[in-house]
């Protein structure tokens, strides 16, 4: 059975985790996997390039060498070991599944919150700070998003968790309850 990108990106990024979680280098490791990250978005195709057939090995190895010369020894060994099994393409769902656990392991939380006009800083940090005791967080990264179309009120997104409060959604279920009566 062929493992799709996402499964791929969970077991190489766990061993990556592991490997520097044992050497204390889980920040530092991240960092260098979202410079990686930025290399793949620059160039979407790279992925494809290191797995498929268009290039020899030899090829794909010179890239590689080039594409190496900027990390540390630890992501060196991971590069060639995804070349080597051909996995190159799995990189973004490996940066993902690597920020996802070290999420985890620092209690760290991306916070999307989607409102109809600009929030200042105080209300950033009252929201920071719901979200921090909700979730029983040591840290929220918040990211806002502009939509006139919820009117007002917010919506707030952790993981796979959303909490609308927006006056759309509010108005969208009175009118449910009033075409059900």
């Amino acid at each position: 059975m062929k493992l799709n990108n996402v499964e791929v990106g969970r077991r190489y990024a766990r061993a990556l985790f592991d490997y520097a979680q044992e050497n204390g280098k889980e920040q530092a490791v991240l960092e260098e996997l979202q410079i990686l990250q930025q290399v793949y978005e620059q160039v979407p195709s790279l992925g494809a390039i290191l797995t498929d057939a268009r290039l020899t090995l030899t090829e794909k190895q010179a890239l590689l060498k080039k594409l190496q010369q900027k990390f540390s020894k630890i992501i060196q060994v991971f590069l060639q070991l995804l070349l080597d099994y051909r996995r190159l393409n799995a990189l973004p769902e490996i940066v993902a599944a690597y920020l996802k656990l070290f999420d985890e392991k620092t209690a760290t939380y991306a916070v999307t919150v989607t409102s109809a006009v600009t929030l200042d800083q105080d209300q950033l940090h009252e929201l920071q700070a719901a979200v921090k005791q909700r979730f029983h967080a040591q840290t929220v990264v918040v990211q806002t998003q502009i939509d006139p179309e919820i009117i007002g009120g917010i919506i707030i997104r952790v993981g796979d968790q959303v909490i609308d409060g927006s006056i759309r959604t509010r108005i969208k279920q009175l009118n449910q309850a009033l075409l059900n009566n």
